[in-house]
């Protein structure tokens, strides 16, 4: 039932362990072997089950690390900040749509092997895909929006905290 030999020794392991600890229960209605088969089967089981349940997603690479000789200090920094909040407006994305764009833009696989991976059709990738994009430019567009509110709120307070000079009555004050 299980193709990986490691995970056949785990569920080996397991299976002996467990037959041990519940060896106490088998109340012989049925074969001592067909009881501990029984055992193994359930185990390869829930191995498929946790397999599915982990996310196929590897962690995004820090591309920060990389930066450009030809950049300036303020395009490094615009950069990281466009990096982060596209960071940000993935994993604020729901499980299905963040998978979907994940494997098909960032780790660019191909739709049929997305659907392969996810073991969904290819039209349902399709569709997540086209959603996954359009909640991604929305929270884009939400993030951009809120930044400009940020830096217009800043433009309120009074020169001296923003450190811009401050005049008085026609004279620079330090």
């Amino acid at each position: 039932m299980v193709r990986n030999v490691t995970d056949a020794d785990d569920i080996l392991q397991e299976v002996l362990l467990k037959v041990w600890r519940h060896l106490a229960t088998f109340r012989s209605e049925s074969s001592f072997r067909t009881w501990m088969t029984q055992v193994a089967i359930n185990e390869a089981r829930q191995l498929y089950r946790r397999e599915r349940s982990k996310s196929l997603c590897q962690p995004l690479r820090d591309l920060d690390a990389f930066a450009s000789s030809g950049e300036s200090p303020h395009q490094t920094l615009a950069r990281a900040e466009v990096t982060q909040a596209v960071r940000s407006a993935i994993v604020g994305l729901p499980a299905k749509y963040r998978e979907v764009l994940i494997l098909c833009d960032l780790d660019q696989l191909s739709t049929r092997e997305t659907a392969q991976w996810l073991q969904a059709s290819i039209p349902a990738i399709k569709t997540r895909l086209f959603r996954a994009r359009l909640m991604l430019l929305a929270a884009l567009q939400s993030s951009r929006t809120r930044a400009r509110e940020r830096v217009r709120k800043l433009d309120q307070y009074p020169k001296w905290i923003t450190g811009a000079p401050v005049r008085y009555r026609g004279q620079a004050v330090a």
